[in-house]
């Protein structure tokens, strides 16, 4: 089936978008190297004295690991570099969210247009000034500010960045592991703040790029209606495949998921309702590896077994195509959907 040009329009929209979401990553793993560098020599200092007490004969463990002096002054140093780096990458968002806004703006005044007949020209609908959606900027998507969340993830909730971190030296250091080795991976564990950070950037960079093309079609006076418009590619998730062309009311925002990629494409009043290839469809002319690792999309333990477990099912008719999409309501992203478990697709 041959896409509308609405379709196409959004797909190189959001292909756009894409890229500058990873120009937009790149820069904060950059910003964040500042971050290991200035522990690095704690961390590394750390790991060669515990390995000096193992060679005391010293006991090795968590509990003499908190006691110590270096330990505390890393953990202290790390909380306060992962504040700094929080409050900078809190204007770096607020910044990239503006231009999230002014992008979805210009976007869904677009798909209006070319949701009519390709010869129409100069149709009119009320366009929504920027004023009116601009100070969404900096704002998270449970309303309160995106600094607050940054901090909240990377400062206050770190305990299982320590944990890894702890237990890595313990484990690394009772069985002889080069100092330096040792370090490395302790590094990597403090990197779980990058991690966090990245995660909060893709979801809430797109978060108000989808609420303010909402917003121009319900002010818009033309548009009744809006479907979900989600990737066709090997990373898309099962859960948003599945919900792909499904139609949302204005009043509610297209539902995702953390790093969701998803967009939507309005419904017209008095013009043929837009309809492109389902995701069931596309799914279904996919080669076998592609609609495993789909399938795969949101299961615990080893992915390729539950996404093989998962596509047989599917295959044996034990559950829709549309059985897929699980309904959330997260208090940090707010309501979303995640792929439903095998375990209750077949219970």
């Amino acid at each position: 089936m041959p896409e509308p040009a609405v379709v196409i329009a959004m797909r190189e929209f959001k292909a756009g978008l894409l890229a500058r979401e990873d120009s937009q990553m790149a820069e904060m793993a950059t910003h964040w190297l500042g971050v290991e560098r200035s522990l690095a020599e704690l961390i590394e200092n750390l790991a060669r004295d515990f390995e000096q007490r193992k060679a005391n004969g010293e006991t090795i463990s968590a509990a003499a690991l908190y006691r110590l002096g270096r330990y505390k002054r890393l953990r202290a140093q790390a909380r306060d570099q992962f504040g700094e780096y929080a409050a900078w990458a809190s204007g770096e968002l607020t910044r990239y969210q503006e231009g999230s806004i002014r992008l979805g703006l210009d976007h869904a005044q677009q798909a209006i247009q070319l949701s009519y007949w390709p010869d129409s020209v100069g149709v009119y609908f009320d366009r929504l000034p920027i004023e009116a959606v601009i100070n969404q900027a900096g704002i998270a998507g449970n309303g309160r500010p995106l600094g607050e969340l940054l901090k909240n993830r990377m400062v206050t909730r770190d305990q299982d960045v320590w944990q890894r971190l702890v237990n890595n030296l313990v484990r690394g250091t009772a069985l002889g592991e080069n100092p330096r080795k040792v370090a490395r991976r302790m590094r990597d564990d403090l990197a779980g703040g990058l991690n966090k950070a990245l995660v909060i950037a893709r979801t809430e960079g797109l978060r108000p790029y989808r609420e303010v093309s909402r917003s121009q079609y319900e002010k818009s006076g033309v548009v009744i209606g809006q479907k979900r418009l989600t990737a066709h590619d090997g990373r898309v998730c099962a859960a948003c495949l599945a919900d792909d062309g499904v139609l949302y009311d204005l009043r509610e925002v297209i539902s995702d998921h953390p790093q969701g990629r998803c967009t939507s494409v309005p419904v017209v009043r008095g013009m043929p309702e837009t309809t492109w290839t389902s995701g069931e469809m596309w799914f279904n002319q996919q080669p076998e590896d592609v609609q495993l690792s789909i399938m795969a999309s949101g299961e615990r333990g080893a992915q390729s077994k539950a996404g093989r477990a998962k596509l047989d099912a599917y295959r044996a008719g034990l559950f829709k195509f549309s059985d897929l999409v699980t309904r959330t309501d997260n208090k940090t992203w707010g309501k979303g959907l995640t792929p439903t478990p095998l375990s209750k697709l077949v219970a």
